[in-house]
């Protein structure tokens, strides 16, 4: 014999709305990110000419060099400060336990 329960018990209808069992995404507001048209959402750019192209290019390749050539040079001193530390720590444990060269 089966029972017939009637409507949703008071606590069954609050569990079923609780934030965990609402669905993840709305299925009628999804949309196809990979669309073969160009978007026109009002972006546009300005035409430049080669001159000042080529200019802007050359101050980005300079920055980019001198960045390049500091980060060089704060390796180099970090690698000689490095070797030296190592080397009055050799001379340090050396001292301490006995052993001369």
């Amino acid at each position: 014999m089966s029972v017939d329960r009637g409507p949703k018990s008071l606590h069954e209808h609050n569990k079923s709305l609780l934030y965990s069992n609402r669905p993840k995404f709305k299925e009628d507001l999804r949309e196809n990110i990979y669309v073969d048209k160009i978007r026109n959402d009002g972006l546009y750019y300005k035409r430049v000419n080669e001159n000042e192209l080529k200019k802007v290019l050359a101050q980005i390749r300079l920055k980019a060099r001198r960045e390049f050539i500091k980060e060089l040079k704060v390796l180099a001193v970090s690698i000689v400060i490095t070797l030296i530390f190592v080397y009055y720590l050799k001379l340090y444990l050396d001292q301490c336990f006995g052993l001369t060269s």
